[in-house]
């Protein structure tokens, strides 16, 4: 079965679309030289009327006034292929806050939400207890420093990134592929009973952005993966289809460990979506090795959301 849409395309409206030639115009032109037949944009956005559970310069920009500009740049009509608006938003599990209220979600086609951002440390996140740590006896070092007060200290230890704090971690306490894999499973859990959510779930088409893929952390998901069983996941996507709310297939999916996840997921009866999570022109080619996970899991129309069927 054939790759028909991708429904999870950055242009330059999101900050981190590095691509000036991002433009709609571009994208179609890309999308019917590989045939699809549906597209959707899926910029980055914070609803501005949900407060930012913590500072976060990412979405000062994305508010939804900013990113709805792109209803304007896409023709009224081009044949062969149906191109739809949606958001792709953001889920702060550790203080299970979605950037989405209802209003602004049934404004959209459909809305994309990821639990996995574990990257936005301490806004999707929180950082483990040997990172808090580092930076405090990183804090204390600047301290001792002629001219540097205890708020200048904390400010510059906050400003490195944890690989750079890896020399003051001392006597590590945290295993960290315990502790990402523990919070993918609750952050997955908690965004499926979020209030606001369930609010307008049922109104409107709602897909979980590469579910169970960790950003930042790509390379130790088999690991992490590996630490959740079957009845785990079965539980997780019994709730997600009995919600209507679907599952994104990427260009990655073909793993082992994802088919394992998307086969469970499948005999749950959830639906799927598929969604390259393009954020340049260049390799927009990449959604048709989804190919490779569909052929493996033997999906078919029927597996997939109806906003994505044509």
């Amino acid at each position: 079965m054939r790759a028909w849409h991708d429904v999870h395309i950055h242009n330059y409206l999101s900050t981190c679309c590095g691509d000036n030639q991002a433009t709609v115009d571009n994208y179609i032109k890309a999308a019917k030289d590989i045939g699809l037949k549906l597209m959707g944009f899926a910029n980055h956005t914070w609803d501005e009327s949900i407060p930012l559970p913590a500072p976060s310069s990412f979405y000062k920009r994305q508010s939804m006034a900013f990113e709805m500009q792109i209803k304007s740049q896409i023709p009224e009509n081009v044949p062969g292929l149906k191109i739809l608006v949606g958001a792709e938003t953001e889920y702060c599990g550790m203080y299970d806050v979605l950037g989405m209220g209802k209003e602004a979600a049934l404004q959209l086609d459909f809305l994309l939400i990821p639990h996995t951002h574990v990257h936005m440390r301490d806004f999707v996140m929180p950082s483990t207890d040997d990172v808090i740590n580092a930076r405090a006896n990183l804090a204390e070092i600047f301290e001792k420093i002629d001219g540097i007060t205890p708020e200048r200290a904390a400010s510059l230890s906050r400003k490195l990134s944890e690989e750079e704090l890896e020399p003051f971690m001392k006597e590590k306490n945290v295993d960290y592929v315990k502790f990402v894999s523990d919070f993918m499973v609750e952050s997955f859990r908690s965004l499926m009973n979020n209030e606001t959510l369930k609010s307008y779930s049922d109104l409107m088409p709602v897909s979980v952005a590469h579910p169970f893929q960790p950003v930042g952390s790509y390379s130790l998901r088999p690991d992490m993966l590996s630490l959740i069983d079957d009845n785990t996941f079965g539980d997780l996507f019994s709730i997600a289809a009995g919600r209507g709310i679907g599952l994104e297939i990427n260009n990655c999916a073909h793993a082992p460990e994802a088919i394992r996840l998307f086969a469970i997921a499948k005999e749950c009866g959830c639906k799927f979506t598929l969604g390259s999570d393009l954020h340049a022109t260049s390799g927009f080619s990449r959604i048709l090795d989804t190919e490779k996970a569909i052929n493996a899991l033997d999906l078919t129309e029927d597996d997939f959301m109806d906003f994505v069927r044509v």
